[in-house]
């Protein structure tokens, strides 16, 4: 076993145990990450390599295996509480593709996509429904207002105290801005973990626009087939689409709803907490008033330092 082989096993397992999610030995393959980026070579790593690093007496020490999760030292609570949380998972991507299946009608919409503990499958029964949500260039303002107000209306948009099986709408790009701009460790795992809900050949183009995710997690290949849970492109739908965008394309709605917008945004004091992600432009909403990446950062660094 090489040393960095081993060092890098022991940082995802580490990673992830800040995420209460044990990793099977074909995750930590997967996303077997990288502590610097010059440690990142043209070498591909085997998942017969990562097997065999297992056998050490350094990842020993460290690490421990039950029911074919990897976790580290006195952490075997982590199995059952991620076969229950797999479960729960895949019930509420069940529910959610459901409810795609609706979005895709609203204007302006072209890319939709479930993150955070959902996409990984580790999500809780009072947990929300993140979402990745793609929009027309040009009408971001448009399709924010119009996507946040029909789940308003069918009581399904996370707000205040309501939070369970609700969807989070926090992260907006137009489809000419798919390259995401903070590029950290808990970036490339959010997005590596991506579901495609609607639209794999536009998610397709966003894989290749964030290639820089393998500076962090150089086993990361561009996904060739569509998800379980992604939706196949519906015509009618699109053609529906196509009918109410013309209906909403009137003159100076986009930069009323713009200015609208912005002044309801910077007088939240959300919007002010230090070290906050808040972007409100005309390429990208970005709403993180406690980002997690940074307090994620943070404990990965103390456990693997211990």
């Amino acid at each position: 076993m090489s040393y960095h082989l081993g060092k890098n096993i022991l940082a995802t397992v580490t990673y992830y145990d800040v995420l209460d999610m044990p990793l099977s030995a074909f995750e930590i393959w997967k996303h077997l990450l990288v502590q610097e980026v010059s440690q990142v070579t043209r070498e591909p790593i085997t998942l017969r390599q990562v097997f065999g690093s297992f056998a050490s007496d350094t990842l020993n020490s460290k690490v421990s295996h039950k029911n074919g999760f990897y976790f580290l030292r006195g952490r075997d609570d982590l199995v059952t509480r991620r076969i229950r949380a797999e479960k729960i998972s895949v019930g509420k991507l069940k529910r959610i593709r459901r409810l795609a299946r609706w979005l895709v009608y609203i204007p302006y919409v072209r890319m939709l996509g479930a993150t955070g503990s959902l996409a990984m499958k580790n999500g809780e029964h009072e947990s929300d429904w993140d979402i990745f949500v793609v929009l027309r260039s040009g009408k971001i303002w448009s399709g924010r207002t119009m996507l946040t107000g029909f789940l308003h209306l069918i009581g399904k948009r996370r707000h205040h105290g309501k939070i369970q099986d609700r969807v989070c709408l926090n992260y907006f790009v137009t489809d000419d801005n798919l390259e995401i701009g903070t590029k950290d460790l808990f970036s490339a795992h959010e997005y590596s973990f991506l579901i495609p809900l609607w639209n794999f050949p536009l998610f397709q183009i966003f894989e290749l626009k964030n290639r820089w995710i393998r500076d962090y997690y150089p086993n990361f290949t561009p996904t060739t087939l569509p998800s379980l849970w992604t939706l196949k492109n519906s015509p009618p739908a699109r053609h529906i689409q196509k009918i109410l965008e013309r209906v909403f394309d009137l003159p100076n709605l986009e930069r009323w709803l713009a200015g609208w917008q912005k002044e309801k945004i910077f007088r939240n004091p959300k919007t002010h907490i230090e070290g906050s992600l808040i972007e409100a432009s005309d390429r990208a909403l970005i709403f993180l008033p406690r980002p997690r990446g940074p307090r994620v950062f943070q404990k990965f660094k103390e456990r693997l330092n211990v």
